[in-house]
């Protein structure tokens, strides 16, 4: 195990345009949303006058200038600790994340599920008091290391939120468009960027009509979903999603894990639920944590979904999936 680090006020959160420590060069000059377009969307005209959204071209591939590499990536945590104060929330997780599957982390309230979500992408140092020790490898690269910075991280590993975020008075298209301006990325094609990010967050039917409506007109569902789109939009190769579903309706659930089904093999996505059915229907596979009082999150069991669910090795892992407790 290395050596506590505190991570508490990081300094190196200052966007200054690195991408995998190399500076980005400016290809061209960005427009006034301070993103480049490198190609026109090609415009369809039907001399009847009738468009048929669904029977138009797709977009054209869409390119980033200073993104992530693409495709999903491995994610695994070796010996992880992690602390607020003097005080010790997780102890020695070891987690293997496979690259382009869904991996759920289930357990009761307060056992640090959220806590290790949020190491997973730098966010964990945010914290004042904040500090951790252990590994944590992105693709075998631990994110920790000195000389990577945390900008850096979270553009290759993105995150959504337990309650939706959009910039209420930001514009649907000018939301998906914001992590690239923030995160200064360029992008061949704005235009086809925003609806491929829609199309895959299950939303692009919804709101393609109204591309300029506020975002924060939208229903709650309709809010989570343009988030992952956001989220998507600097196509990362991790996605991490904090209970996305837990202030949503029946409906608005099920097109979310929808879209983490629609996902699977592009990003790899990591999620926290304490809903015990939604776990079992959209993840490979499971992690479950556990505290005793006064005692560290720790992990009791990991594997394959489908046998934790049915014949995990620990009684406490089937007395909690069974909702014996918890």
């Amino acid at each position: 195990m290395t050596d506590r680090a505190e991570t508490g006020n990081p300094t190196e959160d200052a966007g200054d345009g690195v991408d995998g420590g190399r500076p980005i060069a400016l290809a061209a000059a960005p427009d006034e949303d301070g993103l480049a377009d490198v190609d026109p969307v090609t415009q369809v005209v039907d001399p009847t006058g009738v468009i048929d959204v669904d029977e138009l071209p797709r977009p054209p591939d869409v390119r980033l200038m200073g993104g992530p590499p693409p495709g999903a990536a491995a994610v695994e945590t070796q010996d992880v600790c992690a602390w607020f104060g003097e005080h010790l929330v997780l102890e020695g997780v070891d987690l293997t994340m496979p690259a382009g599957e869904v991996t759920a982390l289930i357990g009761p309230s307060g056992c640090g599920k959220s806590t290790f979500l949020r190491i997973l992408n730098r966010m964990h140092e945010l914290v004042a008091s904040a500090s951790l020790a252990g590994q944590v490898l992105l693709d075998g690269e631990d994110i920790y290391r000195p000389g990577i910075r945390a900008q850096q991280v979270r553009l290759r590993v993105g995150m959504v939120f337990q309650k939706p975020n959009p910039f209420p008075a930001m514009s649907v298209r000018d939301n998906v468009l914001s992590g690239l301006k923030l995160a200064r990325v360029r992008c061949s094609n704005k235009d086809a960027l925003v609806e491929q990010s829609l199309i895959r967050a299950g939303l692009w039917r919804e709101v393609r009509d109204r591309l300029g409506s506020p975002g924060g007109a939208l229903s709650g569902g309709q809010q989570q979903r343009l988030c992952i789109a956001r989220a998507l939009a600097v196509q990362p190769n991790v996605l991490l999603m904090d209970e996305p579903c837990s202030a949503l309706d029946p409906t608005s659930t099920r097109r979310i894990e929808d879209t983490i089904a629609e996902l699977r093999g592009q990003v790899t996505v990591v999620i926290v639920t304490h809903n015990m059915q939604q776990a079992y229907r959209v993840s490979e596979h499971c992690a479950f944590f556990l505290a005793a009082e006064n005692e560290p999150g720790q992990i009791v069991e990991r594997g394959a979904t489908q046998k934790l669910f049915s014949e995990p090795d620990d009684s406490r892992t089937l007395a909690y999936v069974e909702g014996r407790f918890g």
